[in-house]
């Protein structure tokens, strides 16, 4: 069996999936499902249906994709509609990048690479980009 890559946009993936609203906490808009207690429970009640995506820490990049993963997770969504089991999706929801200060020479003692007086990145070196 071959498996099919889709790169889908948080819109996209919406749309095409629609992920539940959290209904174990309090905010009636919370979609995203926590990785312990009650709501990773419930969370893994649906993975035999093939509704639950992983919201996870990559290399200079948070993403979410099909399926129950552990390693790296923040968190977990659950959809109405279920995957395909031959796809592989991803959703990229934010990347890192380089400021343009960013300098290797300049580590400081907090591991960061960046001007300490830059307003863009305010020293770190990096800079988080949201996905639309």
């Amino acid at each position: 069996m071959t498996t099919k890559f889709v790169e889908l946009t948080w819109k996209e993936f919406e749309e095409q999936f629609k992920p539940i609203k959290n209904h174990l906490v309090s905010d009636p808009d919370q979609l995203m499902f926590e990785t312990y207690g009650d709501e990773v429970e419930f969370v893994i009640s649906k993975i035999t249906e093939r509704k639950v995506w992983t919201y996870a820490d990559g290399d200079y990049c948070t993403y979410v994709s099909n399926g129950y993963h552990y390693i790296n997770r923040i968190g977990y969504y659950v959809c109405e509609v279920p995957y395909e089991e031959d796809v592989e999706y991803q959703i990229i929801t934010s990347t890192e990048e380089q400021c343009e200060c960013y300098d290797e020479d300049r580590e400081d003692n907090d591991g960061e690479y960046g001007d300490p007086n830059c307003q863009e990145c305010e020293g770190y070196g990096m800079i988080t980009r949201y996905a639309d």
